[in-house]
């Protein structure tokens, strides 16, 4: 029997499929793009300036790279700062800061924070005044890692994230955080 040589083209085009077909059935049975581990990556790294950009009314974060190789209470310098975007509407600002453990929690973490800022009793840091339009605000020279009953790993890398908020200065801030910063100086 003589093998037409015309029809190696469809040969090898059906053999490779039925491999892709078979290598995706095994890919999609053993789970093995759907493997989570708490190892995340971003670009920014610990240590780098940055700076979140708001606008009116709005939420917005950073998260940043750290390893688990740091010991509880360093001190970590971190320059994180926000940036009025609005051309003409002054500000409210709140910042938190937190990380996830490798326990699947959300761990607050403290800061060395600006003299505009203040930690209020629920976690977060008010900005004291205004922020005015395409005016910004130092928010934290420092990190400072948790000595709770939280471990990092240090084979691990973990996501550091600043949250920050804002409120138009015509909004009733009271009513919507429970807190006026501006009030209580």
């Amino acid at each position: 029997m003589k093998i037409d040589k015309s029809n190696f083209g469809w040969l090898f085009a059906c053999i490779g499929l039925v491999l892709l077909l078979g290598l995706s059935i095994y890919l999609g049975k053993s789970g093995f793009f759907f493997a989570t581990e708490n190892n995340f990556a971003t670009d920014l790294k610990l240590g780098q300036n940055l700076e979140c950009g708001i606008d009116k009314n709005q939420s917005n974060s950073i998260s940043i790279n750290f390893s688990g190789g740091f010991l509880p209470e360093e001190r970590l310098p971190q320059v994180v700062a926000v940036k009025n975007l609005s051309d003409s509407v002054q500000l409210f600002l709140r910042a938190k800061v937190f990380a996830f453990t490798s326990q699947n929690q959300f761990v607050e973490i403290d800061i060395v924070e600006n003299s505009n800022w203040i930690k209020n009793e629920d976690g977060y840091f008010y900005y004291n005044s205004l922020l005015s339009p395409q005016e910004k605000s130092t928010l934290a020279s420092f990190v400072i890692l948790p000595n709770e009953n939280v471990s990092f790993l240090s084979n691990k890398k973990y996501i550091l994230t600043f949250v920050f908020e804002s409120l138009d200065s015509s909004v009733d801030v009271k009513a919507f955080w429970g807190y006026n910063p501006i009030e209580n100086i």
